[in-house]
């Protein structure tokens, strides 16, 4: 079963069915990984410089320490 919709858009069923099925199957560091390479794309086509922006740099690094198990 799908996981439910939290904010209103338009949606396809199936498609969010086999994401759900890969996040099921998928580490939450992985996860975490993954995560941070689409805030980076997502930073990057904003144009935002996101390494001058502490808290942004910092939250980074607490992933990254928590990926290794060190936070």
């Amino acid at each position: 079963m799908p996981t439910m919709r939290k904010i209103k858009i338009i949606d396809h069923d199936g498609l969010r069915a086999e994401i759900d099925k890969i996040y099921e199957r998928t580490s939450q560091v992985n996860l975490a990984k993954w995560s941070l390479r689409i805030a980076i794309c997502i930073l990057n086509v904003a144009e935002v410089d996101y390494k001058l922006i502490d808290e942004i740099v910092e939250g980074f690094k607490v992933n990254k320490s928590w990926q290794l198990g060190n936070a």
